[in-house]
C-alpha cells in the first residue's frame, strides 16, 4: 500500500492546481471583484515536504533579512517593502536540500551497501537526480518539495545505479528491496512535476502585530 503522506500530498497538489485554474469557483465572489479582489487561493504558501505551508513576512529594517521555518509556518524577515521575500525562501530551500539529501542519501547508502564520491545540489529543471559512472550523485535541491516517502525513493534509485548502471530487471528488484512502494512513487513524480519545478511565489503582505492581551 502506498504511504499515506504521499497520497494526501497528490490530493493537496491537485486542488492547488485547480485552486490557481479556476479562482471564481474557489475564491468566492472577492476573486470576481476586480482588481481589489482577496489575493488568489493558494498565494503565500511554500511547498515543502509535499505540504502547503503558509509564509508569513515581517518588515524588520534593523535585522537581518531571512527565514526561520517553525515546522508550520514561513515566517520570512524583509528590510524592506520591495525585497525580495521568494528569493530568501528558495535560498532556504537550497541551504535545507544542501543539509538533509546528503545526510539521507549517506543513511541510505549504508543500509544498501553501497558507496558513493560526491553529491552535488543543483537547480536541474529537467530530471530529478542522477548518478555518474564515477559515483558522484546530483540532486535537484527541489527535491525537498516532495513528500518525505518520494525523497527516500529518488535517493533509493540512484545509489541502486551504484550496483546496475541500467533500469534493467535486477536494478528494480534491487530498488524494490528498500522501496517496495516505487511504482506508485514514479506515477506522483510524473503527475506532480510541474507543482515541484514551479517557482516559489510569493506576494508581500505584512502581518500585523499581535494586539496585547
Amino acid at each position: 500500500m502506498a504511504d499515506t503522506q504521499s497520497v494526501v500530498s497528490d490530493v493537496k497538489l491537485f486542488i492547488e492546481r485547480l485552486k490557481k485554474e479556476l479562482p471564481e469557483v474557489f475564491g468566492g465572489a472577492d476573486a470576481q471583484a476586480g482588481k481589489d479582489a482577496a489575493p488568489a487561493a493558494g498565494e503565500n504558501k511554500v511547498l515543502y515536504n509535499g505540504d502547503f505551508k503558509e509564509a508569513r513576512m515581517y518588515l524588520t529594517p534593523d535585522q537581518e533579512e531571512g527565514v526561520a521555518f517553525d515546522g508550520t509556518v514561513f515566517h520570512i524577515y524583509l528590510k524592506e517593502k520591495t525585497s525580495d521575500p521568494a528569493a530568501l525562501v528558495t535560498a532556504w530551500l537550497r541551504n535545507k536540500a544542501n543539509e538533509t539529501l546528503k545526510a539521507k542519501t549517506k543513511e541510505w547508502a549504508d543500509k544498501i551497501g553501497v558507496e558513493f564520491n560526491n553529491i552535488v545540489i543543483k537547480d536541474q529543471r529537467t530530471c530529478w537526480a542522477s548518478c555518474s559512472g564515477k559515483k558522484n550523485i546530483n540532486y535537484s535541491y527541489r527535491i525537498v518539495k516532495m513528500p518525505l516517502a518520494v525523497q527516500d525513493y529518488l535517493m533509493v534509485h540512484e545509489l541502486c545505479h551504484l550496483v546496475h548502471m541500467n533500469h534493467g530487471q535486477e536494478y528494480w528488484e534491487l530498488v524494490a528491496q528498500f522501496c517496495p512502494d516505487y511504482k506508485h512513487h514514479r506515477r506522483w513524480l510524473n503527475e506532480n512535476k510541474g507543482s515541484i519545478f514551479a517557482e516559489v511565489e510569493l506576494t508581500y503582505k505584512e502581518e500585523a502585530p499581535e494586539e496585547a492581551a
